[in-house]
């Protein structure tokens, strides 16, 4: 299950990347690397999380939450990017991760607390 995670982690941060790096005229410029460095801490700190946990049902947790809240993030990118671009739509390339990562770190921990309790 750690490898599946770590897979589908790789799989989210490298769309994130993609992007933040296309909603930028340039590639190389330090604010469009510096935005997809951004676009990626969520990602970073959930793999770091999973570097160190072994209890399936942790594994399988943090799984669901990573699917959900990764597909609605790189969704709404796409929706922001391609389908209905606005002028402030460059917002959300900077709160969407914001709001992934205050959720990653409010939500691991009671993910560990009911993952480890016995029932």
């Amino acid at each position: 299950m750690k490898k599946l995670t770590f897979i589908v982690l790789l799989v989210i941060a490298i769309s994130v990347s993609i992007l933040n790096l296309k909603s930028m005229n340039s590639v190389f410029s330090f604010y469009a690397l510096k935005t997809a460095l951004w676009g990626l801490c969520p990602w970073l700190y959930l793999a770091f999380i999973c570097f160190f946990l072994s209890n399936p049902r942790t594994l399988v947790s943090i799984f669901c939450v990573a699917v959900i809240f990764g597909g609605l993030g790189v969704g709404i990118m796409i929706d922001t990017l391609f389908i209905h671009p606005d002028a402030q739509g460059g917002l959300v390339f900077l709160f969407i991760p914001l709001w992934q990562l205050v959720l990653f770190v409010f939500i691991t921990p009671l993910l560990l607390i009911f993952a480890n309790k016995k029932t």
